[in-house]
């Protein structure tokens, strides 16, 4: 864990707070180099705390929350446009959303706007250090975004844990509906900002017993986004695919009680 190299002492504290959490060491900057950092302290991946964002340096990559095509998408859906994931989840005015993968964070801003004001969505991620910079993203990065993003960045809850075991102490019906957005079994080769980070994420295949369990918890949908000619849609059998015809992803739909169709 460092610091920009321009920091104040405000930014060194929270920097060093930071580290103690993670219980990671801290390098103090002194105006040193990356890469002189990496050899007195024989790291290869560094936490640099800015003035508003967090950046995690890996060799010659960088990772950093940004909200991405959520923007082009919120935007969509104020020109009264449909937008896939909001049509797969069926949000509603008011609706309480739980994200098991949230990730980078973009789907959840998208379901957090459609929702509205009174909604809510819970992001869970399985990696400390990119629930920590998507955290931190989510409540300092305000520049050149329009009110409504950052209004509904700030109904975005995100928890570090394993949606696996979380989902148990969950009770009955504790939210409308349960997204999944693991990590693609065939990754695509132009992701951009994913590949930085797939080594930290979790990737493991959902299981059956995932999915059950994430309909115990749900009220109305669960929904799982993979590739639209993915293997997994007839391993895990979900009621509907919602897929254009030249979509390269797809919406898995699990109708909770066989309720809801159409």
């Amino acid at each position: 864990m460092t610091t920009a190299l321009e920091a104040s002492s405000e930014l060194i504290e929270r920097a060093k707070a930071i580290a103690a959490h993670l219980e990671a060491p801290f390098a103090p900057r002194e105006q040193k180099s990356l890469d002189t950092l990496r050899r007195e302290y024989d790291r290869d991946q560094f936490l640099i705390v800015k003035k508003n964002r967090i950046v995690l340096r890996m060799g010659n990559e960088e990772f950093f929350f940004h909200p991405n095509m959520a923007v082009h998408r919120v935007r969509a859906l104020k020109r009264g446009q449909a937008v896939p994931l909001v049509e797969a989840l069926d949000i509603r005015s008011g609706d309480c959303i739980l994200d098991c993968t949230i990730g980078l964070g973009a789907d959840a801003i998208v379901a957090a706007y459609a929702a509205g004001t009174t909604g809510k969505v819970t992001g869970i991620e399985h990696s400390s250090l990119i629930a920590l910079i998507v955290r931190e993203g989510l409540r300092s990065t305000k520049e050149k975004l329009e009110p409504d993003v950052i209004e509904a960045m700030g109904r975005i809850e995100v928890v570090q844990g394993d949606h696996r075991h979380m989902l148990r102490e969950f009770p009955d019906n504790s939210f409308d509906s349960v997204y999944f957005d693991p990590m693609f079994r065939n990754p695509q080769k132009n992701s951009d900002g994913i590949a930085g980070i797939r080594s930290l994420a979790d990737l493991k295949p959902l299981e059956p017993t995932v999915i059950k369990e994430a309909c115990r918890v749900a009220r109305r949908r669960v929904v799982m986004k993979e590739r639209s000619n993915s293997d997994e849609w007839y391993r895990l059998q979900p009621d509907q695919v919602l897929a254009g015809k030249y979509a390269s992803v797809g919406y898995g739909i699990w109708y909770v009680g066989g309720k809801d169709r159409g």
